[in-house]
């Protein structure tokens, strides 16, 4: 994928809309130009990798969303941001590679970027009293849904290997998620709902 720097946020915006659109996921469009400015961002900067010096995988998750409740609000948010976002990519992007070199399963990278941007959504909201921040708040309601939205945008069917998509469909076998057959569809497979694979 080879797109210019000024061409980068109408690329994934255009990307973002169709799976949206293919999934019949409306989410608010504050909230998809957030998911498209996520997408442009960590394309561009080393953001995910790095935060404050370390890696965003190098302290278990669990304690670093621990942390983000306590200390300085600006502090909290800044970390907070950078663990949910940096949960998001990492599950629409990487979800294989996670599962294959982690100890824990997808469920856990997802409980965490669920729980962090429901306190990022408290702590940036308005103010004391004051409703949470909008596009927070459904990131962390739908979190699911936008890691698919993500998972889509990565995915080029014309650019995938073959193990990828092999690795793609044992995660339907084992799951029988109907997201993951939606993906594989786009790649020519036609999968029943019982896991006994392509027809």
């Amino acid at each position: 994928m080879v797109v210019g720097d000024e061409n980068l946020f109408g690329f994934f915006y255009d990307r973002v809309q169709h799976s949206a659109a293919q999934r019949g996921t409306a989410l608010a469009e504050s909230t998809e130009f957030y998911l498209v400015s996520l997408l442009v961002d960590f394309l561009k900067t080393t953001r995910l990798v790095r935060s404050g010096g370390e890696r965003v995988d190098q302290r278990p998750l669990a304690i670093r969303l621990l942390e983000g409740a306590i200390g300085d609000p600006r502090a909290r948010a800044r970390d907070l941001k950078h663990l949910a976002d940096s949960t998001l990519y990492l599950l629409g992007f990487f979800a294989g590679a996670l599962e294959r070199r982690s100890a824990v399963g997808r469920d856990y990278y997802a409980r965490v970027g669920t729980s962090a941007y429901r306190h990022l959504a408290v702590l940036s909201g308005s103010g004391f009293g004051r409703e949470a921040d909008p596009v927070f708040t459904e990131l962390g309601e739908r979190f699911d849904e936008c890691v698919e939205l993500i998972a889509d945008v990565k995915e080029d069917p014309e650019h995938t290997s073959d193990s990828e998509v092999l690795a793609l469909y044992e995660r339907w076998l084992s799951s029988g998620d109907p997201a993951i057959a939606r993906r594989l569809a786009a790649h020519g497979f036609k999968l029943d709902g019982g896991g006994d694979g392509p027809q």
